[in-house]
């Protein structure tokens, strides 16, 4: 659960950014030799670029403009990393990603315009573009790695398709151990259409593989999954996927990330995508109160947003007054919003709290923030006697019935508990619960409308409120369905998913909400059975729409 952020927020970011190399010619076929460090040994900068430049001979070409140590926090892996950034005169950017202590390439990009192909040139085919990938694999994998990878693109990769939107052949090595699938780890590539690779992941988990001998049958793994798979149904903007005008919302049928969907092999349990035992959600309006539905978007002056922002204020125990601070985001031809700060008045000469309220330009409140302090920067005190997740549940949910009074026959809460390591990270670290709700229209949740809730773990406060989804909910909108169209259920729903997939047992890493709101991969993997193939979804009338046929148009 990523906090969103606006344009008076601030937001934590590591470069991505990492290589390309040339490779129609040799690339040279030499084994890379692992190298291998006493785990407190960090390469020092020096050490890191020679091993870089060992690895990848394209490098030579290029000057070394910046190098950067980030701490294993904030990456997905939870490995320290040096980030180095590469030029090449009238050229492009290079970018690399080095384990800290090993010197693996974890990943690079080319970054900058893509090269057009001459009038003479072919574009490069799919089996040149596997065997561009397969000896580029030779400079940054050990030949051991290389012995447990499957053929290129054997098994699906579903998170390629969101990973950059460049030009070029997607592939896909995954890992494979005792004979079965790990399709979180291996490494993927883009091969740009001139015959160059311009992006390359190392995925591979260091962590203990569960044993494959106590699986359960894969006939009973079916019907646990026949008996306990729960797709959402929403309305979905189907434009969302792809570069192109918004089309109509559809009413789909489309796993979340929260929803039961894939067996434990071992227990038979069903599972979210984070790993933890799910059953299937409710979805209930906070109220009964709904205003009209209007397509029309009323603009409103500044004057006008801050006697919204006064009315809001006063719900609040205590006096508050303007703190003659109103700051303006936003401009003639984008959205506008205004940040109102005010201040609780004690009398007493004590610290008082301050409060920020945002009002944008549709009267919408969209931002709520008491005593803002950017947690993840400050020293941190651990929590030792704090309140539970349910507890915070019920002060967001109080919260937004405070200050949305008129919305709660349209808002829901998201029936969500994270695990209990999680919860142990908050009260270590001092972070909030963040506590999140969506939007309904005809009962229906609506595709990418979350907006979050920050409660304090030890007070029970609200410190935050995050809601600027609104004005992108198509209410009243017509191109939403009618209430009356015919829908398949959910039993025919999953029976599409199973016509167009396969169930296999794989490995299985989640990606888990990590230090504040960082994902991390879970540290040991799982063994479960899932429906592999086509990344796509169901829509009402029972059809497959397929994004991976989608992303290849």
């Amino acid at each position: 659960m990523l906090k969103r952020t606006s344009s008076w927020g601030l937001s934590l970011g590591v470069s991505s950014t990492l290589l390309m190399t040339t490779v129609i010619a040799s690339v040279g076929a030499e084994s890379l030799a692992p190298v291998v460090y006493a785990a407190e040994k960090t390469l020092s900068e020096k050490e890191a670029v020679a091993l870089a430049q060992k690895q990848l001979t394209i490098l030579g070409e290029y000057k070394l403009e910046s190098a950067e140590f980030v701490d294993g926090i904030e990456m997905l892996w939870g490995k320290s990393i040096w980030y180095t950034s590469w030029n090449k005169e009238n050229g492009g950017s290079l970018g690399v990603q080095q384990d800290a202590t090993s010197g693996k390439i974890w990943k690079y990009e080319y970054i900058g315009e893509e090269q057009d192909l001459d009038a003479n040139q072919k574009k490069l085919t799919e089996d040149q573009a596997f065997q561009v990938a397969t000896q580029f694999l030779k400079q940054v994998a050990t030949e051991e790695e290389r012995s447990r990878l499957s053929k290129p693109n054997e098994y699906p990769d579903s998170e390629i398709f969101y990973v950059r939107d460049k030009q070029g052949v997607d592939i896909n090595f995954t890992r494979i151990e005792n004979g079965i699938p790990f399709l979180e780890n291996g490494f993927r590539l883009i091969v740009g259409n001139d015959g160059e690779v311009i992006y390359f992941e190392r995925r591979w988990s260091e962590g203990k593989l569960p044993d494959a001998s106590k699986v359960i049958e894969i006939a009973e793994a079916e019907k646990k999954w026949d008996e306990g798979a729960f797709p959402s149904f929403f309305y979905k903007d189907m434009s969302s996927r792809v570069q192109k005008e918004p089309e109509s919302y559809q009413l789909v049928y489309e796993f979340q990330r929260i929803d039961p969907q894939v067996v434990d092999a071992i227990t038979g349990k069903m599972l979210d995508s984070y790993g933890q035992v799910a059953k299937e959600r409710k979805i209930e309006p906070l109220g009964k109160t709904i205003p009209p539905a209007t397509t029309e978007r009323k603009l409103i002056t500044k004057d006008e947003a801050q006697k919204i922002a006064e009315q809001h204020i006063k719900k609040l125990p205590g006096i508050y007054n303007l703190n003659g601070k109103i700051n303006e985001s936003g401009s003639e031809s984008d959205k506008k919003s205004w940040l109102f700060e005010y201040v609780l008045q004690t009398g007493d000469g004590k610290k008082s709290d301050t409060v920020h309220i945002i009002i944008d330009d549709s009267g919408c409140f969209v931002y709520f923030g008491l005593n803002a302090k950017i947690r993840f920067k400050e020293a941190s005190k651990k929590i030792e006697k704090g309140i539970t997740w349910s507890e915070a549940q019920e002060s967001a949910r109080k919260f937004v019935q405070t200050f949305y009074p008129d919305q709660v026959g349209k808002i829901y809460a998201v029936d969500y508990v994270p695990r209990e390591k999680r919860i142990k990270e908050i009260w270590e670290n001092d972070e909030p619960y963040e506590i999140e709700f969506g939007y309904l229209i005809n009962g229906i949740p609506v595709d990418d409308t979350i907006f979050q809730v920050d409660v304090d773990a030890e007070s029970g406060e609200v410190v935050d409120l995050y809601n600027y989804e609104y004005n992108d909910v198509p209410w009243g909108d017509s191109s939403l369905p009618p209430k009356n169209e015919e829908v398949i259920d959910l039993n025919t729903a999953k029976k599409v998913v199973k016509d167009n997939k396969k169930l296999m047992l794989t490995y299985f890493q989640p990606k888990v909400d990590g230090n504040y709101g960082i994902e991390k991969m879970l540290e040991q993997p799982l063994l479960v059975y899932r429906y592999i193939g086509e990344k796509g979804l169901v829509t009402a009338d029972g059809k497959w729409h397929s994004f991976t046929k989608e992303r290849k148009q």
